[in-house]
């Protein structure tokens, strides 16, 4: 071997790239097609004669250049080529412009290094920015979306800086002032706003926005909601998003978001606006639907009737009566009973109790059942049952006869005048359910329950108290306030009297933040914790915190004061009422900094009968994360950390928070692990589980949810109390005959109803402890009527008369923020109205023969009108042949 081919041989094996390295770059330029090479060639001699001495042979070389880049910049969906070559003389132009004497070319030239600094120049340094400052300032929105885009980034990080610095920033609102328009001429809308908010001038917005453009830019405005910082932040840009409604004559919008504000102010103003009845019809639709009392305003009758909800039992039972679900279902029909081994039963009085309330369920608002609404022929249901078994049934008519107070009256009437107490008190609590969100100008069920709170009879007094606090939820009537004092200023009222006219006051003035309120239930928690009863150990305790957190319900930062007042209370139970509070305060809100303290609450090691307010934490946790899809989603991935690492009475919680995650919403994960934890050994979390399967699928109609049910039934034929929760949890899934919901969440999930939600938190809380369920306390069940709503969509025309049309009804899709007008539903069915619709599911018109009256959500009642701009298809296809 040669001494030449033995030192090749040994070359070492690193220098081998740098010769690869050459080649490659050799054979990549070789690659070039003749058309790259010229152009390659063009934009050095052009990066060459820039830098001549001659200003004008430089002049001419940038406009060359720029020229050439500005045609590639239109549309970058990839890296343009003239940027690929200029690359490799970046540095050189920069540090030509920076030795640059200052003239009129050095301007240019920034102008064109601004565009490219875009790709090239280090991220974070806001150099594009400064360019373009250097420069003309001229024509700047000619190099297109991409450059703006990246422009208006700079323009933020540069914004935050000079606020914290304390800079002027004048200069950066004339860029911002110049960039917008184009955003909102090119259809990127999304990227105005963002910009605006970016720099705290939304407000500017305002100028660019028409009818055309208005739904895309209040979809990302309702959208940006979610992340906005706090609540100051959020609220101002619901504001500019009502003010442009309201200035756009959009009455219907304007309405959806006065209400997501809770500003009764500007619910008035959209009314005081409207001089369109037939618009003024779709407003008092949508007031009904959120139980909002307008006595102010000055409504004609038929207005009157709508706003008050007098409606909605005439277009239920419509509904029922279109779906062929009139007749009145039996209990064992629920259960599927022939299915079932009879051979071992529970105890009579249970099984009474749970087809009580099953029946009620079932045929909740159709007027009719098989039990307690029957010819006087039949032997009364009422002597199957005993003492809080009758209160049950006398109460269960109020579900029964839902939402109508004429009907409910007439057939509860006969059960005011019993001797027996626990019956009275049932058919008080009923009078209260029935009137539930009517508006009455009789105020019949104050009229009816008002003198039971003078009673000597503690069950009727009871009974008064909670039917009052279910038939005013929300109305924040102040007269009742008054009513209620009396029982907190006398130390001789039984802990369960005050536990429960709290949570009265709490429905009744939800979200309200009142400050009396809070003060009488803050002090006589402080008695009961310097007294030597134990009664802030006992569930009933539970009501005063429910009733504190329902007061603040959505309102965040406004309950931060009462929270600190909390810390007056020496006992444990003060946390309790603490992370309740917050819990509610901050319900819907998406709030991580909270979902962490929630979970850090979670993970502290404490004793077992200590452990009330990590469940609550919990509750809680599902509370916030409740109303986004991305943070519901992860609310279940923390609720699974905490099945896997924390103790057994935490872990009671979860199916309690999976509930409230998944109301009337059966997802086929969430029902498995219901399903796993209804089998576990710890009676509680197994008959938790069982009840929460009920509230998940509630008013679906779900087989699988039903069938699992019907073989826990066999499971548990030998175990009463467990037996009582199934049945339960059957007549949920099938209330309302499946034409009811208990989502608190409506209007795509952009509004919430807080009466609604207030009545599963009420539950909920309840089920902290099931023994007092199963027990003499089974009546907090009802609460949850107060969150049902039929999930009806009805077409109506001018009278209020059904117009049946067709309607795509299909999964909803995300389109904020898409281009162009993409399909809001997918895998829809076209059906005629009235229609059912789902959790997650969204409704379209299915031909343009109709347009909704200014609706831009389908659903509850619509009002539609003949399109006049429609052309039957016979007719298009006729004029295309000609």
């Amino acid at each position: 071997m040669s001494d030449k081919n033995k030192m090749e041989e040994e070359k070492p094996v690193a220098e081998q790239p740098k010769k690869n390295n050459k080649k490659d770059k050799k054979e990549k330029e070789d690659e070039l097609s003749e058309e790259d090479k010229k152009l390659k060639e063009n934009i050095e001699l052009w990066v060459l004669r820039i830098q001549d001495v001659d200003t004008n042979l430089a002049s001419v070389a940038l406009g060359q250049l720029r020229e050439e880049v500005r045609k590639t910049t239109t549309s970058m969906t990839s890296v343009p080529k003239p940027f690929k070559f200029l690359k490799a003389h970046y540095e050189g132009l920069s540090k030509f412009y920076e030795s640059s004497a200052p003239s009129q070319f050095k301007k240019e030239l920034a102008d064109f290094l601004s565009v490219i600094s875009m790709t090239m120049a280090e991220r974070g340094k806001q150099i594009s920015l400064r360019y373009l400052k250097e420069g003309t300032l001229n024509d700047f929105k000619n190099w297109g979306y991409e450059y703006l885009n990246h422009l208006s980034a700079d323009i933020g990080q540069t914004y935050n800086q000079r606020i914290e610095k304390k800079e002027s920033t004048d200069d950066l609102i004339q860029l911002v002032e110049d960039i917008v328009p184009y955003f909102v001429e090119n259809n990127a809308e999304h990227d105005a706003v963002d910009l605006l908010l970016e720099v705290d001038k939304l407000q500017f917005i305002k100028k660019f926005v028409n009818k055309e453009n208005f739904e895309r830019i209040s979809l990302y405005l309702q959208q940006c909601c979610q992340y906005c910082v706090d609540q100051n932040e959020m609220e101002e840009t619901l504001k500019v998003n009502y003010e442009i409604a309201l200035s756009l004559q959009l009455y219907v919008s304007a309405l959806r978001l006065a209400i997501k504000l809770d500003d009764i102010e500007k619910i008035k103003e959209v009314f005081q606006s409207c001089k369109d009845k037939l618009i003024l019809k779709q407003l008092c639709y949508l007031i009904a639907r959120q139980r909002i009392v307008l006595s102010e305003l000055d409504l004609d009758e038929d207005l009157l009737k709508i706003a008050s909800n007098q409606h909605l039992t005439d277009f239920y039972l419509r509904f029922a009566k279109e779906l062929d679900a009139l007749e009145p279902k039996k209990p064992e029909q629920v259960y599927k009973s022939v299915l079932e081994d009879n051979k071992a039963q529970i105890d009579s009085l249970n099984a009474n109790i749970a087809d009580t309330y099953v029946n009620a369920f079932v045929n909740m608002g159709c007027k009719k059942d098989t039990l307690m609404v029957v010819p006087k022929t039949e032997k009364p249901w009422i002597y199957n049952l005993k003492k809080t078994g009758i209160a049950a049934a006398t109460s269960s008519i109020g579900l029964i006869d839902m939402w109508d107070i004429e009907s409910g009256t007439e057939h509860i009437n006969e059960y005011l005048n019993l001797s027996d107490g626990y019956g009275k008190q049932g058919a008080l609590i009923g009078i209260g359910l029935f009137s539930s969100g009517i508006v009455d100008e009789n105020l019949t069920a104050k009229a009816l329950l008002e003198s039971e709170l003078s009673s000597k009879d503690e069950l009727c007094k009871l009974g008064a108290i909670i039917g009052l606090g279910m038939a005013y939820a929300g109305s924040a009537n102040e007269d009742l306030k008054a009513i209620f004092e009396p029982i907190f200023s006398d130390s001789s009222s039984k802990l369960q009297i005050t536990a429960f006219a709290a949570l009265s006051l709490g429905l009744i003035f939800v979200g309200k933040c009142d400050e009396d309120i809070s003060q009488w239930i803050i002090q006589i928690l402080a008695e009961y914790a310097s007294s030597t009863e134990k009664y802030l150990d006992t569930h009933l305790a539970r009501y005063f915190a429910v009733a504190m957190g329902l007061l603040f319900l959505g309102q965040q930062e406004r309950a931060e004061a009462t929270i600190e007042c909390m810390g007056i209370i020496e006992h444990d139970f003060a946390k309790y009422c603490e992370i309740t509070i917050e819990g509610c305060a901050y319900a819907g809100s998406g709030n991580v900094l909270k979902v962490q303290k929630m979970l850090h609450h979670c993970t502290q090691k404490v004793e077992e009968d200590k452990s009330a307010f990590q469940q609550a934490a919990i509750v809680s946790l599902a509370l916030i994360s409740s109303s986004e899809g991305i943070g519901n989603e992860m609310a279940h991935r923390s609720l699974n950390h905490i099945l896997q690492y924390c103790e057994l009475p935490v872990k009671r919680a979860v199916p309690l928070a999976l509930a409230i995650l998944n109301i009337s919403n059966p997802k086929i994960n969430v029902m498995d692990l219901l399903l796993k934890f209804s089998h576990d050994d710890d009676q509680e979390l197994s008959q938790r589980a069982i009840f929460s399967m009920g509230l998940v699928g509630a008013g679906t109609n779900n087989s699988r949810l039903a069938d699992i049910l019907r073989n826990l039934s066999s499971t548990y034929k030998q175990d009463s109390s467990n037996k009582f929760f199934i049945r339960i949890a059957q007549g949920l899934v099938q209330m309302g005959k499946g034409m009811v919901t208990l989502q608190p969440y409506y209007s795509d999930k952009f509004l919430l109803n807080k009466v609604g939600l207030s009545g599963i938190i009420t539950v909920i809380h309840s089920l902290m402890d099931t023994k007092s369920v199963f027990g003499d306390q089974h009546y907090t069940m009802l609460y949850l009527g107060l969150a049902a709503y039929p999930r009806m969509l009805f077409t109506v025309d001018e009278n209020g008369e059904n117009k049946a049309i067709d309607i795509r009804v299909g999964q909803a899709v995300d389109v904020v923020g898409q281009a162009g007008k993409p399909k809001k539903i997918t895998g829809f069915q076209t059906h005629q109205s009235p229609v059912l619709i789902s959790y997650g599911e969204r409704a379209e018109l299915g031909s343009d023969e109709y347009i909704p009256l200014q609706a831009t959500v389908l659903e509850n009642i619509i009002i539609v009108q003949k399109n006049p701009d429609y052309v039957p298809e016979e007719e298009s296809k006729n004029k295309r042949k000609q």
